[in-house]
């Protein structure tokens, strides 16, 4: 536990807390904004199949999730490459590797930190940008379809595997990082990944649940392959 308190006490917590606050508050803007869009007259020139990925709730979580994804799987390249790439191949490389304590285990303290933050972060901007939009449709009584009953449990699901699935591209970004030593690598890995992925989250709204498991059991068995690559590599290392 004295290690995990340490490396979050090395963490600059504050600036990551403001990117995911400015990320929530992007993607509730769109959230709205495309909410409002279905009660746009049809004199404007707006069809209905131009708004047909939005006119229901199915369509609205698609949204919502393919952002997040987007969001917070370049900030977990991000925060990979600050709290593992840069530590390991930066200044503070030698006092790290010199600690009396098995290197793996460093590195797994890192990894389940940065994906610890970035699950839990995706999982509530998931499920505060569905809360307000739900309430928003409700006080202004927008065109959408009540929600079933069972999609409550499909927010749950998705925001959860949502935020495993950003959190799977940081761990691929970092050993794609470590190889070429460069924690810019480590980010715009991170930034071709999602944008790779991003269009198979919104292929068919209605399927969202089974498009995001289908993907999360992909990228989580190639994370975790990339992950032990990393560790061994790591384990190797000379000081």
């Amino acid at each position: 536990m004295n290690f995990y308190k340490l490396e979050m006490m090395k963490i600059r917590m504050t600036t990551y807390l403001r990117a995911i606050g400015a990320i929530t508050i992007s993607i509730l803007g769109i959230g709205i904004l495309f909410l409002f869009m279905l009660s746009i007259p049809a004199q404007m020139g707006v069809e209905a199949t131009e708004v047909e990925l939005f006119a229901n709730w199915n369509g609205l979580l698609t949204l919502v999730t393919a952002l997040s994804f987007a969001f917070f799987g370049v900030l977990a390249g991000v925060m990979a490459g600050k709290i593992i790439i840069e530590e390991y191949y930066g200044k503070g490389a030698v006092i790290l590797l010199s600690y009396p304590v098995n290197r793996k285990r460093i590195v797994r303290i890192k990894c389940l930190i940065t994906c610890g933050i970035i699950v839990i972060s995706a999982f509530l901007c998931n499920l505060l940008v569905m809360g307000v939009a739900f309430v928003t449709a409700r006080i202004f009584t927008l065109m959408l379809e009540a929600p079933r009953g069972y999609f409550v449990v499909t927010v749950l699901v998705t925001s959860v595997l949502t935020g495993l699935i950003s959190a799977s591209v940081g761990m691929i970004s970092a050993l794609i990082g470590w190889k070429m030593r460069s924690v810019t690598a480590t980010t715009i890995s991170s930034v071709i990944i999602v944008c790779m992925l991003t269009n198979a989250f919104v292929a068919v709204p209605a399927w969202i649940v089974w498009i995001v498991i289908g993907i999360s059991a992909v990228v989580m068995i190639i994370a975790n392959i990339l992950y032990h690559i990393l560790a061994g590599d790591i384990n190797k290392m000379e000081v």
